[in-house]
C-alpha cells in the first residue's frame, strides 16, 4: 500500500463532520503550521478551520470529493485537533458511515503513515 492509498489521505469523512478548533498559537503567524488564511477567530485565543463552523460541514482545506479522491490540502500543516483524530475510532466509523463508506478494516499496520 502506498502512502497515497492511506485512508486518512483519501477519505475526508471527518472533514465533512466535525468542527475543528485549535489554539491561536497553531497559526503560521504565531509560529505554528496552520495557514492563517484557512481559519478564523472564534473567541480570544480559540480559532476554527473555515467551513467547519456551519452545516453541512466541509473543511476548506479538503480537496476533492468525500471518499473519492479527497485529500487534505494541508495534511502536514493540519491543526492538533485533526492530528488527534484517531483513524478507526468510533467517531471515524460514524463519519464514514454517514458518507456511505465502509468501516476501516484491521490490521492497522497495513496503514503506515507518519504523523
Amino acid at each position: 500500500m502506498s502512502e497515497s492509498d492511506h485512508p486518512c489521505l483519501t477519505c475526508g469523512a471527518c472533514c465533512h463532520e466535525y468542527r475543528v478548533e485549535f489554539s491561536v498559537y497553531e497559526l503560521q503567524s504565531m509560529g505554528g503550521c496552520v495557514p492563517d488564511a484557512l481559519a478564523h477567530e472564534v473567541h480570544g485565543t480559540r480559532w476554527r478551520m473555515d467551513g467547519t463552523e456551519r452545516h453541512p460541514v466541509r473543511c476548506m482545506a479538503l480537496m476533492g470529493r468525500c471518499g473519492k479522491q479527497s485529500i487534505c490540502g494541508i495534511y502536514a500543516q493540519r491543526p492538533s485537533a485533526c492530528r488527534a483524530f484517531e483513524m478507526g475510532s468510533e467517531r471515524c466509523h460514524e463519519a464514514r458511515e454517514r458518507h456511505g463508506l465502509p468501516p476501516l478494516e484491521l490490521p492497522w499496520d497495513d496503514y503506515p503513515l507518519a504523523a
